[in-house]
C-alpha cells in the first residue's frame, strides 16, 4: 500500500477556501519580516541542485525547519526571528520550492530525505532538531527511518497524519493531468487556504511565488506529494524515535494526538483550535512560546 498525501491534502484545501481570511494585526506582520540577522545562503546537493535556505543565530543546537508542499523557506520567518536569539537556526527550501533549484528527477523521498542530511552536513549540525510541517512531517520522519537518530535532540511534528486512529478516506483522482492555468488557480487557492487569516501582500507573495514554481509542470507538482511507504511506516517510525516528541495541530487531527500523547512515553501534542494548517504563522506568539517552552524541557 502506497500513501498518496493527496488524500489528506485536498479536501483540507477545498474545506477550507470558502472561509472568508482576517486581518493579520501589526504585530503579526512584523514578525513575518526576515530580521536584518537572518541571512541567506545556498548549498549545492551530492546530485548537483542548489539549496536556498536562511539561517542566524548562535548555540550548541540547530533548529532545522522543514517546510510542506511547494512552500519556501521564508514560511518560517517568525520563528526564525524569534529562536535566533538563542540557537542556531536554518529554514530551507526544498528542492523546487522557493528559490532552491527546479528538480524534476524521480525517487523524490529518497533524494528530499538526503537533502535534509546534507544541509545537516553543510551547516555542520552536531545536535539538532528536526522541526516538519504538513509534508515535512513525513520528510523528518523519512530521514530519521533511514539515517537514523544520531544527533536528533528533539522532534516537533506540526499539522500532519502520523500514521494513528482512523485512516483517512481515499479521494477520487482525475484521470487527465491538470493544466497550467488549472495548476495555477489551484495553487493560488492552496496558498489561500493554509492561513486562517489574511497574511501581510509582501509574505505572501513570497509563498505564492513559491507555490507556482512548478506551474508549468504540474505532474511534477504533485509527484512531490507521493511516499511510497504505507501509513504505518510513519507511526512506527514515531515510537522508534527515542527523543521528545511535541505534536502541534489543528483540531482535524486530535484524534491521533490523544492516541500519540497517550502511548509516546516523551510525547507532547497541543492543539491550536484557532488557526488554519500554517498554525505557526495564523497563531505565531503562541506557537513560539510553546515551541520555547518545549526546548527549555531538554536543557
Amino acid at each position: 500500500m502506497n500513501f498518496n498525501y493527496k488524500n489528506l491534502l485536498l479536501p483540507f484545501i477545498w474545506g477550507v477556501l470558502s472561509i472568508l481570511p482576517l486581518s493579520f494585526n501589526t504585530s503579526l506582520a512584523h514578525q513575518l519580516s526576515m530580521s536584518k540577522e537572518i541571512k541567506e545562503k545556498t548549498f549545492v546537493t551530492s546530485d548537483g541542485i542548489k539549496i536556498s535556505y536562511l539561517a542566524g543565530g548562535q548555540g550548541e543546537v540547530t533548529l532545522l525547519f522543514i517546510p510542506g508542499w511547494l512552500m519556501p523557506a521564508e514560511i518560517f520567518n517568525s520563528q526564525l526571528n524569534y529562536f535566533s536569539k538563542s540557537y542556531k537556526v536554518i529554514s530551507f527550501s526544498p528542492r523546487s520550492q522557493g528559490k532552491s533549484d527546479v528538480y524534476t528527477g524521480k525517487n523524490l523521498a529518497t533524494v528530499r530525505a538526503r537533502d535534509i542530511k546534507e544541509i545537516l552536513q553543510y551547516t555542520e549540525a552536531k545536535r539538532f532538531v528536526l522541526i516538519g510541517w504538513s509534508l515535512g512531517v513525513m520528510e523528518a520522519l523519512d530521514y530519521i527511518n533511514r539515517f537514523g537518530a544520531q544527533g536528533l535532540e528533539s522532534l516537533v511534528l506540526i499539522d500532519n497524519s502520523i500514521g494513528e486512529g482512523t485512516p483517512p478516506k481515499a479521494t477520487a483522482k482525475s484521470s487527465k493531468p491538470m493544466t497550467t492555468p488549472k495548476f495555477i488557480s489551484f495553487a493560488k487557492g492552496f496558498v489561500k487556504a493554509i492561513f486562517k487569516s489574511d497574511p501581510p501582500a509582501d509574505f505572501m507573495k513570497i509563498v505564492e511565488n513559491s507555490a507556482l514554481r512548478l506551474a508549468d509542470k504540474p505532474s511534477n507538482a504533485f509527484s512531490i506529494l507521493h511516499k511510497p511507504y504505507p501509513r504505518e511506516f510513519y507511526k512506527d517510525t514515531i515510537y522508534a524515535t527515542p527523543v521528545p516528541i511535541w505534536y502541534a495541530i489543528t483540531p482535524r487531527y486530535s484524534e491521533q494526538a490523544l492516541i500519540f500523547a497517550a502511548k509516546h512515553p516523551q510525547g507532547e501534542m497541543t492543539i491550536y483550535e484557532h488557526s488554519g494548517h500554517a498554525l505557526f504563522v495564523d497563531q505565531a506568539t503562541e506557537f513560539n512560546q510553546d515551541l520555547e517552552s518545549f526546548l527549555g524541557k531538554l536543557n
